[in-house]
């Protein structure tokens, strides 16, 4: 085993990693194109959460209404 002088068989590993290479334009387009899929999918879940809830609301104040006439 060769000797190292901080003690180890394998040098430390780097505490940060190098950044990746940059990329070419096509990649890049590619890579916005599935992104911007995805957010999109998002949105469409947030927006069908979002109708769901306003939904629940208006169920709820309905009935406290219908409680207080009571």
């Amino acid at each position: 085993m060769p000797y190292l002088p901080y003690g180890y068989p394998y040098p430390p590993m780097p505490y940060h990693m190098p950044p990746p290479p940059p990329m070419t334009p096509e990649q890049e387009l590619a890579m916005l194109e599935d992104y911007k899929k995805t957010l999109e999918e998002d949105l469409k879940d947030l927006q069908e959460e979002l109708k769901s809830v306003k939904e629940r609301i208006k169920e709820l104040k309905k009935m406290m209404k219908q409680g207080e006439g009571t």
